[in-house]
């Protein structure tokens, strides 16, 4: 088949659009694709190329080039979950630990990857109660380190499970104020625990999360011993009471922090 030269004026008119102030989408795979591009939107790209118009899915992006900024306005492609916890790696968190014994936390997340997490966490938790002349009595205190590897479920979701370890440290003070027979009591206990983890976190900067951990004790010692308050009115239950809660680990994290 032979070509006149009006063929060849109108194969070289068809073309003006792709190779005259043509535009290229870089994908993350390395290719890249040339054309003119119609509209950008958060989730896709439009693009007229030489075989037809073309969507190319925002998460498959890396650059546009483009010749038209001032007609189109452009939008950058949506981040997805795993893309951030690559670009943000570290977290730095407090909140609320609910349990028993109520306290703060405070945490650090390290990305390792788009699917896992390295999480350290210290909790401070105090409790105390006051007989019916409002005077303090039994105040206990609990202070516990704790580290856990966390898995994502899939590179884009926020919900997790994990698990690890730590150790925990706790005092039980009892006093008794009354001017006819003060007596004071102190025990204290330690031990390590092991540690479980499912729950969910958010991405990008500021972040909440909130989670279930489970934890019971694999070794520990304890000084604690009942005998030593007094038998009067409700005390010794009361005290039981306080030192059970210093012995129950798991509680219910929810928290606030920044990824940089």
């Amino acid at each position: 088949m032979k070509f006149s030269p009006r063929h060849l004026l109108l194969a070289f008119l068809a073309l003006i659009p792709f190779t005259a102030g043509a535009e290229t989408i870089y994908l993350k795979d390395g290719t890249s694709i040339t054309g003119k591009i119609k509209s950008v939107g958060t989730d896709a790209v439009v693009m007229d190329t030489a075989i037809g118009e073309m969507t190319i899915e925002s998460a498959n992006i890396s650059k546009l080039d483009r010749t038209n900024k001032e007609t189109i306005k452009e939008e950058v492609p949506i981040k997805t979950n795993a893309d951030w916890r690559m670009q943000q790696k570290d977290g730095l968190g407090f909140g609320l630990g609910a349990t028993l014994m109520p306290g703060i936390i405070f945490f650090y997340d390290r990305n390792l990857s788009t699917t896992s997490q390295w999480h350290t966490q210290l909790d401070l938790n105090a409790m105390s109660r006051t007989n019916v002349n409002g005077d303090e009595i039994i105040k206990t205190q609990r202070n516990m380190l704790l580290t856990t590897y966390r898995h994502f479920f899939d590179e884009n979701s926020g919900f997790y499970i994990g698990a690890g370890g730590g150790y925990a440290d706790s005092k039980f003070e009892y006093n008794n104020p009354s001017p006819y027979a003060p007596y004071q009591y102190t025990s204290k206990a330690s031990g390590v625990f092991l540690l479980g983890e499912i729950g969910w976190q958010g991405t990008k900067g500021y972040y909440f999360h909130v989670g279930l951990q489970p934890a019971a004790y694999i070794s520990s010692t304890d000084d604690f011993d009942i005998n030593n308050i007094p038998s009067v009115t409700n005390n010794r239950s009361s005290a039981n009471k306080e030192h059970d809660a210093l012995k129950q680990l798991s509680q219910i994290s929810v928290g606030f922090g920044w990824f940089f």
